[in-house]
């Protein structure tokens, strides 16, 4: 069985069309915890294969994705506050 990964991913992206396109990627692989920051989950074997997805993301100059591992330990130390549970299961597609 091939081991699972967490990382925190956060993009500022300039075109609707290609922002779109990326959360709807990360919803595949996790939750979103704020409007441009997902925490996903993905597979030790697929790790390349998810982060080419990732960068085809990238379309214009200024675009920025953030890739950050997160070890199980500081996984577990997330300390969530405020209205998280909402943020998580709300989301601002139609």
């Amino acid at each position: 069985m091939s081991k699972v990964e967490r990382y925190v991913v956060i993009y500022d992206i300039k075109n609707n069309k290609n922002r779109m396109r990326l959360s709807r990627l990360l919803f595949e692989y996790g939750i979103r915890t704020q409007l441009s920051v997902f925490e996903v989950e993905v597979k030790e074997k697929e790790y390349k294969r998810f982060m080419k997805l990732v960068e085809r993301k990238v379309k214009s100059d200024g675009d920025k994705i953030y890739v950050y591992p997160l070890d199980d330990k500081g996984f577990k130390r997330i300390q969530r506050l405020g209205d998280w549970k909402n943020s998580i299961i709300n989301d601002f597609f139609i």
